[in-house]
């Protein structure tokens, strides 16, 4: 906090300076400027592939997308310091548009000021100003058919491709590693494979070296308006995401911070509210496995044998194409998985019972819900690892973690066919897509 306290005195202003955006052969090339006065600037760079419209560089729609996709990406600067004030010199925004943006200032850097023990309200973190606080929604006439699904790589969003491989999928990745490559090669449906390219300015990274503030971004939101851009740039309706309800768990207990804040249903909500303020086009952003739990999706995905050795969730391995076996979120992967798939087959995918390890006592409890918080990981709830550890020990299966916690998990109530029978009913799905995953649904009970 003193640190804190010590960098919004020296730097008050964070700035918004300026974009551009330059088409070329293949590609639209776009660039933001951003400024922190008296310490550095700093330029982003994005590629967005052409696309099948044929758009050109000063289209209207097109420069107001990029424009928010601006704002998002100035939170990955911003927190460097985090200055009182972000001024927007290149652009208009409404005073619902600047709230909105607050709000995700706020509550996408939740976890950042939790790690880095800063206690701020809403209202004091920072006020922002643009140009002259008015913003036209803008009329667009095109038709839009098909599916864009984001694909990074792990179980959920191979449940997506399965479910909507008859829809037309085009996939899409930013700066995709070899993880991401190996499942969108599996899915021998897809339409088109979309591919856009993420720099950002070294200088956050010399920055943070030199001990200034560094933390969890809310990215999902930065998915969000590279994805509005290329439904727009290639005609496509239906933005698929693959975030389901267990997002919508807080991390850190009775408090908003939420790791996943940017892949919950509020958040979810909120963009669409705030996309209808920029533009009338049939493009649709929902999350196709909002209405499910992790554990529902883990079932779903155990029938996919072919994704088996080809996906990760492990953000530490992502860029190796590994699991480290070492953290929350593989040890995660392996408990929900541990209710579908034997022994032998987890250890043929993580090359190594992650509950024999003594290692993960500490992420253990965190994830069943003996230490009140959870880790900072996307994860599931309390209650489906706690479920999930209970039908392990029911079908006679022993480890070190399981043993050790023995009375803990017997004391669970849960039967784990109730919540494979679980639905919930806040979601954005188009009924079409809902009937598929009812229809899935049937087939995993135990």
């Amino acid at each position: 906090m003193e640190k804190f306290d010590r960098f919004r005195k020296e730097y008050e202003r964070f700035v918004y300076k300026d974009y551009t955006i330059e088409k070329e052969d293949s590609c639209f090339k776009v660039s933001f400027w951003f400024s922190i006065p008296g310490l550095r600037e700093f330029r982003s760079r994005w590629e967005f592939p052409l696309g099948s419209r044929d758009i050109n560089e000063n289209d209207p729609i097109l420069d107001r997308l990029v424009f928010n996709l601006g704002m998002v990406e100035a939170i990955s600067y911003y927190k460097c310091v985090c200055p009182p004030v972000v001024e927007v010199e290149c652009g208009s925004l409404s005073k619902y548009q600047t709230e909105w943006w607050e709000k995700l200032f706020y509550k996408g850097l939740g976890e950042f000021a939790y790690r880095n023990g800063i206690d701020i309200s809403k209202d004091d973190l920072l006020a922002i100003k643009s140009r002259d606080g008015s913003c036209d929604r803008l009329t667009d006439s095109e038709t839009y058919t098909g599916c864009l699904v984001p694909v990074g790589g792990g179980k959920d969003s191979v449940v997506s491709l399965e479910l909507l491989k008859s829809e037309g999928i085009t996939t899409y990745s930013i700066n995709g590693n070899e993880t991401t490559r190996n499942v969108i090669d599996i899915c021998k449906d897809k339409k088109s494979d979309y591919r856009a390219k993420r720099i950002l300015d070294k200088g956050i990274i010399e920055l943070n070296e030199l001990g200034f503030l560094n933390g969890h971004i809310p990215f999902s939101a930065v998915v969000a308006w590279s994805t509005v851009i290329t439904a727009y740039l290639t005609g496509i309706k239906y933005i698929a995401l693959s975030n389901e309800n267990s997002a919508n768990e807080s991390t850190v207990k009775d408090s908003y911070v939420n790791h996943q804040y940017s892949k919950s249903y509020e958040f979810e909500k909120d963009f669409d509210e705030y996309l209808n303020t920029v533009t009338d086009s049939d493009i649709h952003y929902f999350s196709l496995l909002r209405p499910l739990t992790e554990i529902q999706i883990a079932a779903l995905f155990s029938k996919h044998a072919a994704y088996h050795k080809a996906f990760r969730s492990c953000n530490v391995g992502s860029k190796q194409g590994i699991w480290c076996c070492n953290c929350p979120k593989c040890l995660f992967v392996y408990i929900i998985l541990s209710a579908f798939l034997s022994k032998e087959e987890l250890v043929s995918i993580f090359g190594e019972n992650l509950l024999d390890k003594e290692s993960l006592d500490k992420d253990f409890r965190e994830l069943i819900g003996i230490e009140e918080n959870k880790p900072f990981e996307c994860v599931g709830t309390r209650r489906e690892v706690q479920t999930a550890m209970k039908y392990y020990r029911m079908n006679g299966q022993t480890s070190l973690l399981t043993d050790r916690y023995a009375k803990f998990i017997d004391d669970i109530p849960t039967k784990l066919n109730d919540l494979l029978s679980e639905w919930n009913d806040e979601h954005n799905v188009p009924d079409k897509f809902a009937k598929y995953l009812k229809q899935e649904l049937t087939k995993c009970q135990l």
